[in-house]
């Protein structure tokens, strides 16, 4: 490939990959207004971010389907169709059933454009999927810093109510899918619908089991995190406006350690040092909230979880890719790992505000999180070195 195609591809990841989480985290800084206006319960607003993760997951082995039938380029930009769609129609989200609907299809979306992404990753970039996951990885980062810090300030600037607020996001998925189109027009591959060897999912394969795992509780972490970090701010005595900052800083933590990461591990590529580092990290984060009271302790678990939670999906993402040799068997895993470890995402958050409706205490909340970061400790310790068996299966 030319070098001038190589970085327009590069940057169209980019820009793509700012899409998806966007529409979590513009919902996570205005959570407190949508639940006073909406009169919704914990458990019912945590719904708007639990059910898009678990979309992911559910509709992620339809990727497989769709690059058959389409190819890997015209099955994102389907998706961030979708997604654009989606996202504009909250421009209504005074409809609950609306709003919940809208979390629904933006979750399709995701769960479709992730795993073909990584396949797309795998196909023109082979040698530098690291790099390239670490570029997936800080646009994603990237895309849950703007979403968490600037919906609010959006919302003041134009003097516009939050539903037009959360749906003003629709523009900037509409400019990444004509990058996408543009970068990828032409390319050798876009005809081509991945048919040679229909992979199904490794579920006899105890590591990809482990994996998966893996992914969905560092996944089941970091979206309860992001979606009840503010309120729990609220409860160390932050005002609204500095709870809503907490969560940007939690966002701009990890956009800053989804850029390092990659660059920490091509120098020191031990798989099991990072996961358990991060592991620590985060749980320190988790205790702290659950044991600690006061103003400052939101800023500095902010930041730990902030850097915990971007390694640790920095490593989640690269696992299956790690452990696979092609890019039909990257794409099987990765489909496998999102579709089971993004529906055990999703409950977290949901599962986080039903302790809150029952017990009326954030940090008892907090206290159940760092049992998961337990368990996640010890899946780290199984599946933390790299597969080295020659002709394992897939």
């Amino acid at each position: 490939m030319k070098k001038r195609k190589i970085w327009m591809m590069v940057i169209a990841i980019l820009f793509v990959s700012v899409n998806l989480r966007t529409s979590i985290t513009s919902i996570a800084a205005l959570l407190e207004t949508i639940q006073s206006d909406l009169l919704l319960s914990s458990t019912t607003i945590s719904l708007l971010t639990g059910i898009p993760v678990i979309c992911m997951g559910l509709f992620a082995p339809l990727t497989s389907k769709f690059t058959q039938k389409f190819g890997l380029e015209r099955t994102v930009t389907m998706c961030l169709i979708l997604i654009a769609a989606a996202t504009a129609l909250r421009f209504f989200a005074e409809n609950v059933a609306l709003f919940i609907m809208t979390a629904g299809l933006i979750g399709i979306g995701l769960a479709i454009i992730g795993p073909s992404l990584s396949g797309f990753i795998k196909q023109h970039f082979p040698l530098h999927a690291h790099v390239m996951i670490g570029v997936y990885s800080a646009g994603i980062g990237l895309g849950a810093s703007m979403g968490a810090g600037l919906t609010i300030p959006l919302k003041n600037k134009f003097h516009i109510e939050w539903p037009a607020a959360l749906a003003l996001w629709f523009v900037l998925v509409l400019i990444s899918t004509a990058l996408w189109i543009f970068a990828t027009k032409n390319s050798a591959n876009q005809n081509m619908s991945v048919k040679k060897i229909k992979k199904p999912f490794p579920w006899r394969n105890k590591r990809a089991l482990l994996v998966m795992l893996f992914f969905g509780l560092q996944g089941c972490l970091n979206y309860s995190i992001t979606a009840w970090i503010a309120p729990i701010s609220q409860f160390n005595h932050l005002s609204e406006t500095l709870a809503g900052t907490v969560v940007t800083v939690l966002a701009l933590v990890q956009l800053g350690t989804s850029i390092l990461m990659p660059i920490f591990f091509v120098r020191y590529s031990n798989r099991l040092f990072w996961m358990l580092i991060n592991s620590i990290i985060l749980l320190s984060g988790l205790l702290i909230l659950s044991f600690m009271n006061g103003h400052v302790i939101p800023w500095v678990a902010a930041v730990l979880l902030g850097v915990s939670t971007s390694g640790l999906f920095y490593l989640a993402l690269l696992l299956p890719l790690d452990e696979t040799d092609n890019a039909e068997d990257a794409s099987s895993w990765t489909s496998m790992v999102q579709f089971g470890g993004y529906i055990i995402s999703g409950i977290g958050p949901i599962i986080t505000g039903w302790l809150h409706d029952i017990t009326g205490s954030y940090p008892i909340s907090f206290i159940g999180l760092s049992i998961i970061c337990l368990i996640s400790i010890v899946v780290s310790l199984v599946i933390g070195n790299k597969r080295v068996e020659e002709g394992a299966p897939n």
